[in-house]
């Protein structure tokens, strides 16, 4: 998951998404996500489950609201297990900062 010389820039508590039947979700509450010099790497639930998406997969990058809170963002990226595209919605605190992190990262 993290090599020993990657650089942690730090970490947020989130809520995400949970996908239900098509384009309906709902959100749910406790998830973390870890910021380094290479990837994030999120933390959905208490499933022990990690997704790290590097920096160079991510292909899109938007602010959403969590109802009617604007703490969102849309992470969109390639899987490269797949190939698929996917679009990772999260939501946290200090939104700015962590968008201008990955921006910079994915040359985006």
């Amino acid at each position: 998951m993290l090599s020993p010389d990657e650089k942690l820039f730090g970490s947020a508590t989130i809520n995400y998404t949970e996908k239900l039947v098509g384009r309906i979700e709902r959100w749910q509450q406790g998830g973390v996500a870890i910021f380094t010099d290479r990837q994030v790497i999120l933390s959905k639930g208490f499933s022990g489950k990690y997704i790290p998406i590097p920096y160079n997969c991510v292909k899109e990058l938007r602010k959403c609201n969590q109802g009617f809170f604007p703490i969102g963002m849309a992470l969109t990226c390639e899987n490269r297990e797949s190939g698929e595209t996917v679009t990772e919605k999260i939501s946290l605190m200090k939104r700015k900062k962590w968008m201008q992190i990955i921006s910079e990262r994915a040359g985006l």
